[in-house]
């Protein structure tokens, strides 16, 4: 316990040391991993007792934005994401935003994207919103995270609202 505390006081201090800011010009180089979970209703079992079933989904997205302004930003990403039965999910496609720094320290990255490629074997349409939190960790480093988004795949045929069952956590660096 005495450890973890020591830990988050250490990233206390490194955050609120860090004095840095995106802007014009910066390229950012990294990605996000991603864990998601799905609760199923698996409905009554034969001794009338309810049941749901977790499905848990994984997903790695590397990828870099390049900022037009001290807002504005274009970029790229490539997802591969792995889910329960064996389905997955290979797409690459171009993305864009707005952000909107906070303080010195924290901000929000507003991305836009568009996805194209394989689901489950067959091509597949994704469009997506989603907002993240960016937290400085130095002039050059960047964390990241989201437990949001918004979209639809046509893979699936789908329109989603992902809120608070699935998150990403990303890392980025600024050339």
């Amino acid at each position: 316990m005495k450890r973890m505390i020591m830990w988050a006081i250490g990233l206390l201090v490194m955050v609120s040391a860090a004095n840095a800011q995106l802007r014009k010009g910066d390229l950012l180089v990294g990605g996000s991993i991603g864990l998601g979970l799905d609760m199923v209703d698996t409905g009554v079992d034969i001794w009338g007792n309810g049941g749901t079933d977790v499905n848990v989904n994984f997903a790695l997205s590397p990828g870099m934005q390049y900022m037009l302004t001290d807002n504005w930003y274009i970029g790229g990403s490539l997802l591969l994401a792995v889910a329960p039965g064996g389905s997955s999910t290979f797409m690459i496609g171009p993305g864009g935003g707005y952000y909107v720094p906070f303080n010195k320290n924290i901000g929000m990255m507003n991305t836009v994207g568009m996805g194209f490629g394989a689901a489950n074997k067959k091509f597949a349409f994704l469009f997506q919103y989603s907002p993240e939190l960016v937290i400085s960790l130095s002039k050059k480093m960047y964390l990241t995270a989201s437990l949001a988004s918004m979209g639809y795949n046509s893979g699936s045929k789908s329109f989603s609202i992902n809120l608070l069952n699935g998150g990403t956590l990303g890392f980025y660096y600024v050339f």
